[in-house]
């Protein structure tokens, strides 16, 4: 059942029609499983400068959503939508602090 309402809400946020969500805790995600994907996925390409810089692309939850989603698909990682959550969720909570 937490699955589903976590997909329900994921979805909300894709699709731009959620508000934004006053409490993060909400988001779906284990920042410690996300640490370590971020680990073994993410830091070929760049480092933690690229969440971190002035000009960076991500600027909202709903961004970071779809930004994890489009790496995701484009370089053909093949992570579960659990593990896109949990990057996810470790982003949120070490780099971006969306509320």
């Amino acid at each position: 059942m937490r699955s589903r309402h976590a997909s329900a809400l994921l979805a909300l946020f894709v699709l731009g029609a959620a508000p934004a969500i006053a409490d993060t805790a909400l988001l779906p995600g284990n920042a410690e499983q996300g640490k370590k994907l971020h680990a073994a996925n993410c830091t070929g390409c760049h480092d933690a400068a690229v969440y971190t810089r002035k000009n960076r692309r991500v600027n909202s939850i709903g961004g970071l959503v779809a930004q994890v989603q489009a790496c995701n698909r484009q370089l053909k990682k093949g992570l579960s939508h659990d593990q896109v959550n949990d990057l996810i969720a470790y982003l949120n909570e070490t780099y971006y602090k969306f509320e």
